[in-house]
């Protein structure tokens, strides 16, 4: 098989995947996990397409499933009733809030709210993880109107 058929082929299933991709995480997760880890995706692309302009369907399906298994992971961890420290090192903690303020600020938006969701207190390294995610998003999408 041919590189470019390969590819062909994933992009035509990505596209048909992109249309279909709410109603597959609305149905990830048990127990209430799918219906807050969809309202928590929804919010975050919410945010991040006030402040950056950027919305979810402005962004390649690859990175849309990474940003949302992400915040699978953080929905599945506010989940659990286990203290957990921090384990970033607040150097590189500052070092990456001062180099991307904006990010950092949208993550802080979308974990208040899943905070808020949840009645549960994420760490600042799980801050720190989705403000990469954040900034992951931001750098491969394209803006409305630009």
């Amino acid at each position: 098989m041919k590189i470019t058929q390969i590819i062909n082929d994933d992009m035509v299933i990505a596209q048909e995947e992109q249309a279909d991709e709410a109603t597959y995480w609305k149905k990830q997760g048990t127990g209430g996990e799918g219906e807050l880890l969809f309202a928590a995706l929804e919010n975050a692309f919410g945010i991040i397409e006030r402040r950056f302009g950027i919305g979810s369907s402005d962004v390649s399906v690859l990175t849309y499933r990474r940003f949302a298994e992400h915040m699978r992971t953080s929905v599945r961890r506010t989940l659990r009733t286990e203290d957990r420290g921090s384990a970033t090192d607040g150097v590189l903690g500052r070092l990456i809030r001062e180099h991307m303020p904006e990010c950092y600020a949208c993550a802080e938006d979308i974990r208040n709210d899943l905070e808020r969701r949840s009645g549960t207190r994420l760490p600042e390294d799980e801050l720190l993880d989705l403000m990469l995610h954040v900034h992951k998003v931001v750098a491969s999408g394209t803006k409305r109107g630009a």
